[in-house]
């Protein structure tokens, strides 16, 4: 099967439309006309991930976060001259996988085991996430206890807002990666908010409780969704090992 083929598979899942205009989705590297045998799905396009591909004989890295966001005038970055010199392609589904029924946010609320409610925004205003539910209540340090175990999270931030840790949670809003952009219509809609990369001024004016586990643990449960996309249509695939993320590798936690 072709890239090129696989790609437009892919936009049924992800329609490159979805993409935030700043975003850079689709085929970053390659021939599309190129036959493939074997993907290697990361969330990351990073040396691991590369150096893995060449050593397994992979043909293609389909990852979430781009390699390439800004235009090139050059190309002198040692990955990327690996990567074509070793005619190893790269596919990238970014803001558009966020925001597609289906994607990041659904595979994160089917890992936390939480029924789908509703959208948290609009993501034509760069608002991306959901609104969910518990299948059987928690508190407030329950619930992240819970997030930590379901995301196998080394550990978790919890800002309580002035809460009761003891406070009964209904309703959840989810956004994979980072969700400060989120945390209005969290506010809004929702009595706690579960996401990532939530900064230090974020956490100290936000209204409702947030439950930050990381932007790689929160993004992690949607490569699987990119496999049984691929399986889908007989294409092979593997998930790069949670080992050999760099981010599992390089982070300290304590």
């Amino acid at each position: 099967m072709t890239i090129g083929t696989i790609l437009e598979h892919l936009q049924g899942l992800a329609p490159l439309e979805l993409a935030q205009s700043w975003d850079n989705v689709g085929l970053l590297i390659g021939d599309p006309n190129r036959r493939v045998h074997k993907v290697l799905i990361s969330l990351d396009a990073t040396s691991n991930a590369a150096d893995y591909a060449i050593s397994e004989g992979y043909d293609l890295i389909l990852s979430h976060h781009p390699l390439i966001f800004r235009p090139l005038k050059s190309i002198t970055n040692p990955l990327l001259l690996k990567m074509i010199e070793a005619r190893l392609s790269l596919i990238s589904l970014h803001t558009n996988f966020d925001a597609a029924l289906g994607g990041v946010n659904h595979a994160l609320a089917e890992a936390l085991e939480l029924e789908i409610i509703d959208a948290l925004g609009d993501s034509s205003e760069g608002a991306i996430g959901l609104i969910c539910a518990l299948k059987q209540p928690l508190n407030l340090q329950e619930l992240a206890t819970y997030v930590k175990n379901h995301l196998n999270a080394p550990s978790v931030k919890l800002w309580n807002a002035g809460k009761a840790l003891t406070e009964t949670i209904h309703r959840i809003a989810i956004c994979g990666g980072a969700g400060g952009s989120v945390l209005g219509f969290a506010e809004a809609k929702a009595d706690v908010l579960i996401s990532g990369d939530i900064s230090y001024h974020s956490f100290l004016e936000s209204r409702i409780p947030i439950i930050d586990a990381g932007h790689f643990h929160t993004e992690y449960p949607a490569l699987e969704t990119l496999q049984n996309a691929l399986s889908s249509i007989g294409v092979a695939s593997t998930i790069l090992p949670l080992d050999l993320h760099e981010w599992q590798q390089n982070m300290s936690f304590h």
